[in-house]
């Protein structure tokens, strides 16, 4: 992930990282995340989406059980 870098958008997802983890309550931190997956899934095909979707579960275990 690493060599992944837009200046807009790097900076977009850093302020939101800021903002979901510092300011908003815990409880919501969840739907705020899925929030923006939903934002996402209009501009994919379904297919792509539910691999997106794997693809993310897949690498949130991993994280887990680093």
């Amino acid at each position: 992930m690493s060599n992944l870098y837009d200046p807009d958008l790097t900076q977009w997802l850093q302020l939101s990282g800021e903002y979901i983890g510092r300011v908003r309550p815990a409880a919501e931190r969840v739907e705020w995340i899925l929030f923006f997956f939903e934002q996402i899934k209009p501009f994919v095909s379904a297919e792509e989406y539910r691999a997106l979707l794997d693809a993310v579960q897949a690498a949130l275990q991993a994280q887990k059980q680093a």
